[in-house]
C-alpha cells in the first residue's frame, strides 16, 4: 500500500492518499493503520493535499482508516483539505464525522491543549 506515515511529536500525519484511494488493496488501509496505532499512537492527521478527486473512493479510504483509529481508541483529523474536497464532504453531509482544517500544522495543533489566556500586566 502506498501510504506514507509521518509523525510531528506524537501525532501521525498519513499522507499520500491519493494513490491509496486508487489502489484496489485500499482495504488495507485499515490494517496498516491498525499497525501505527498498535505501537502506541493515539492522534492521526490524514493529510489529502494530493487529493484532487472526490466520490466513493476518498470516501472508502477515508472511512476504512478512521474506524480502525476510532475502534482502537485513537482520534483522527482531515488535515490541508482543498475546498472541493470540503464541498464535497459538506455535500455528503460527512462534514460531521471528521474535524477539517485547511493545514496539517493547524490540525496537528488542534491536539494540542489550549492555553490559558494570560491576563495583560498592570504597570
Amino acid at each position: 500500500m502506498p501510504l506514507n506515515v509521518n509523525f510531528i511529536d506524537d501525532v501521525a500525519v498519513l499522507s499520500n492518499i491519493a494513490r491509496s484511494m486508487n489502489d484496489p488493496r485500499y482495504v488495507d488501509a485499515g490494517r496498516e493503520v491498525g499497525e501505527v496505532v498498535d505501537q502506541g499512537c493515539k492522534r492521526f492527521v490524514i493529510e489529502l493535499r494530493s487529493v484532487r478527486e472526490t466520490g466513493s473512493p476518498l470516501l472508502g479510504v477515508l472511512m476504512t482508516m478512521t474506524r480502525e483509529i476510532r475502534r482502537q481508541g485513537g482520534e483522527v483529523v482531515l488535515g490541508d483539505v482543498s475546498k472541493s474536497v470540503k464541498a464535497f464532504l459538506t455535500e455528503m453531509r460527512m462534514d460531521d464525522y471528521w474535524d477539517l482544517f485547511d493545514s496539517v500544522q493547524e490540525a496537528v495543533e488542534s491536539f494540542r491543549p489550549r492555553s490559558a489566556t494570560r491576563s495583560p500586566e498592570i504597570r
